[in-house]
């Protein structure tokens, strides 16, 4: 038997590396996420084209420059988006130069050109950074920021009100700056053909879940899902609740020409949109800004990022919700709850001691501060899963807020009248029974505190707290209600005590049906509602603190 010659034998050929990079939208393993970073790397791309033509940019500067006519190395179709090397070997500088005109840094702060239709001001731009540091780039590996705190002011001091100050540290640099090198092979520069693990960083909340396990539960990626996954960064939208609660609003692109348009009108511009009250509150806003330019509406994934009693070092990912495209109806209902229920900015005024002794001097300086609605974002969750917009209206009156510690009853003090306009809007019911339970349970209220302020002439102090010790008790009847009995019982021993009662007088068959064992916990909401929305005698001591909508 002949011997095989093993020298002779031939090896199997090295495939050819790409001189392209094709990225399909709807490839198999494009998630949401992969998507809205595809989306990300076209309104990039669009900006980079602009900024050429307008002379901004050099040859040297752009991926794949010089430019044959003026013709952009790259095509940006509605379902792909391909980029063009011409050598094969040429993609790492290609991506280099697309990565450095990405990902920037501005000012000391980060700066994505392609978010922005017009660049925002300092403090919208450390309001965009927090969001980012609370999401994408939490660990401090991942973004280099400076020790010392800086401020930056939303609007100017008027009328000797300060602005609202922003704090931010300077960032040097983060981790999507180099992002280009997970893409390409270091020796020749032709697009990697092994795959990246994927970390927090690129995909919020993607973690190994054991060490034990780390190959198998890891997230590997090729290089036409890293890509996107490094523009993710542009594509989404991320705003922060507080300091220590982040919102990721991950968009359903299905057009990338259009997305491309439409994504830089997304970023916030100002104070009031740079803060949202949770997760679906995030995705109404913006609808509400599309819907005011004229685009097409987006669903989003809104994620919702905050610290949890087992890792309260990072933030971790706890909720995750579906905001779908309104109807126009339910559009136009939260866009009332946002008239109604703004973001507001509030000033308070501190006092500061400085010296000792005869030379101690008391100084006094006011300070301006943002607060938000805590019904609001209840509206918007509502609405983002069908359901009645004062549906679990009863919790507010029951829960503790997590942000403060504090019973949520306590703040809705502060939006009674906003609350009093929203319920007197007739356009908020879906039929006429809903609106007249409020009217009644407002009668009823109103008969029930004219009979103790007749009782209390003479004592202002103790009118208060008998008002007080009413709403409390009424608050109580209702939340303890837990059976439709308890609920009839509850609203009929109200109607009995407040005597006459018009409403309840002349549209009893309309409420009749409200009683019914289908519909009883939207009664207890609504008359929870009513009393949290009640404005008579009982509120003229109520002091509210020096307050405007941003």
């Amino acid at each position: 038997m002949a011997k095989v010659n093993k020298s002779s034998a031939k090896s199997p050929m090295k495939p050819i590396a790409p001189n392209h990079l094709t990225m399909p939208l709807f490839a198999p393993g494009m998630t949401a996420l992969h998507r809205a970073g595809l989306g990300g790397l076209a309104c990039t791309l669009k900006h980079i084209e602009r900024a050429y033509l307008q002379g901004a940019l050099a040859d040297d500067d752009v991926p794949g420059g010089p430019w044959d006519d003026g013709a952009a190395p790259w095509e940006i179709e509605a379902e792909q988006l391909t980029l063009r090397f011409c050598q094969p070997d040429a993609a790492g500088e290609y991506l280099r130069r697309l990565f450095a005109l990405s990902f920037g840094v501005h000012g000391g702060l980060i700066w994505l050109p392609g978010q922005y239709e017009l660049p925002p001001n300092l403090a919208v731009r450390a309001d965009l950074q927090l969001g980012l540091t609370l999401t994408f780039l939490q660990h401090g590996k991942t973004r280099t920021l400076a020790k010392e705190l800086i401020m930056a002011a939303h609007e100017p001091e008027r009328d000797g009100v300060p602005g609202v100050v922003v704090e931010y540290r300077t960032c040097f640099g983060y981790k999507h700056q180099n992002g280009w090198m997970d893409c390409v092979d270091k020796k020749t520069g032709c697009l990697s053909a092994t795959t990246v693990g994927i970390e927090g960083p690129l995909n919020p909340g993607a973690v190994v879940r054991h060490n034990a396990f780390s190959s198998p539960t890891k997230i590997d990626e090729r290089v036409e899902r890293l890509v996107p996954l490094y523009f993710a960064l542009i594509g989404c939208i991320t705003i922060p609740v507080n300091r220590g609660v982040g919102v990721l609003l991950i968009p359903e692109v299905e057009d990338l020409a259009t997305f491309s348009a439409a994504r830089p009108l997304m970023t916030p511009t100002s104070s009031r949109q740079c803060l949202a009250a949770g997760a679906a509150d995030a995705g109404l806003q913006l609808q509400i800004r599309l819907k005011a330019a004229h685009l097409g509406l987006t669903a989003f994934h809104a994620v919702t990022f905050r610290p949890t009693p087992w890792a309260s070092q990072q933030k971790s990912r706890v909720e995750s919700l579906y905001v779908p495209v309104l109807r126009s109806r339910d559009l136009d209902l939260y866009e009332l709850a946002l008239a109604h229920l703004p973001p507001r900015v509030a000033t308070q005024t501190l006092q500061e001691t400085t010296g000792r002794g005869k030379a101690k001097v008391t100084l006094e300086r006011r300070k301006s501060f943002r607060t938000d609605s805590v019904v609001r974002p209840r509206i918007a969750d509502n609405l983002a899963n069908g359901r009645r917009w004062y549906t679990g209206f009863t919790r507010l009156m029951t829960a503790t807020n997590p942000a403060t510690n504090k019973p949520y009853r306590n703040q809705l003090t502060f939006e009674r009248e906003g609350l009093h306009d929203m319920v007197t809007d007739a356009r908020v019911w879906n039929d006429e029974g809903e609106a007249l339970v409020v009217q009644a349970v407002h009668e009823a209220i109103r008969q029930r505190f004219g009979q103790i302020a007749d009782n209390y002439k003479s004592n202002p102090a103790g009118m208060r707290n008998k008002f007080n010790n009413e709403r409390e008790r009424l608050r109580l009847a209702f939340t303890g209600a837990k059976t439709v009995a308890q609920a009839r019982t509850a609203l009929c021993d109200l109607f009995s005590r407040g005597g006459s009662n018009k409403p309840l007088q002349q549209a009893w068959r309309k409420i009749l049906p409200m009683f019914h064992a289908d519909r009883w916990q939207h009664t207890r909401d609504l008359a929870l509602l009513a009393l949290a929305s009640y404005g008579g005698r009982s509120d003229d001591d109520v002091s509210n603190p020096e307050s405007a909508p941003i």
